[in-house]
């Protein structure tokens, strides 16, 4: 993967942390996306040390805020580099009731709406970097007693909270959102991959 460029939500931890390796492994330009600084830094050190690759680095993200997605995009914009690969694969489960900063149900604030709000901002950058990929991670959350629908209306009343609900609910938020997008990309001719 020289000279490819990847994004990986919650990259320090995890399922994150395994991709970020194994990309740096293959020599891609690898940046951690993730709420806390020390705890990224370090994983980058970590990365770069086994890997003896040195294109790996750390922009703070924090998916409980869509200023801070937007400020991420922004930062990453700046760079002047090309996107291949987005990971978006950052989330949380079965918590208890919490808003986000913007005043969402924090799971489907963590989980949907800041990916989503990711990839439409770093859009362009994948259509220019074509052919490139999407991947968002999601569970079979979405699916058999977990998801009684999105019940959009009542996500934030904490009184309908039902935590293992609401985490189907992003997880089936995510689904759609990536089969939508691939339709979308797909007329247009563009080649960029949703997973």
């Amino acid at each position: 993967m020289t000279g490819k460029v990847c994004i990986v939500t919650g990259g320090n931890t995890g399922i994150g942390k395994a991709c970020a390796f194994a990309f740096a492994k293959k020599n891609a330009h690898v940046i951690i996306a993730s709420r806390t600084p020390s705890k990224a830094l370090a994983v980058v050190e970590e990365i770069k040390n086994e890997t003896k690759n040195e294109l790996v680095e750390f922009i703070q993200l924090d998916l409980l805020s869509l200023a801070s997605v937007t400020k991420f995009a922004s930062e990453f914009k700046a760079k002047k580099l090309p996107l291949h690969v987005l990971l978006n694969n950052a989330g949380v489960m079965a918590c208890p009731f919490a808003l986000s900063e913007d005043g969402y149900e924090s799971q489907f604030a963590t989980n949907h709406l800041a990916h989503f709000h990711l990839t439409m901002q770093l859009l362009p950058v994948l259509e220019e970097s074509q052919p490139s990929r999407v991947v968002n991670v999601s569970s079979w959350g979405h699916n058999t007693i977990y998801f009684h629908g999105l019940d959009l209306e009542t996500m934030n009343d904490e009184s309908k909270y039902s935590a293992f609900v609401s985490y189907g609910r992003s997880k089936a938020a995510n689904i759609l959102f990536t089969r939508e997008l691939s339709q979308r990309l797909e007329q247009k001719g563009v080649k960029v991959r949703l997973a």
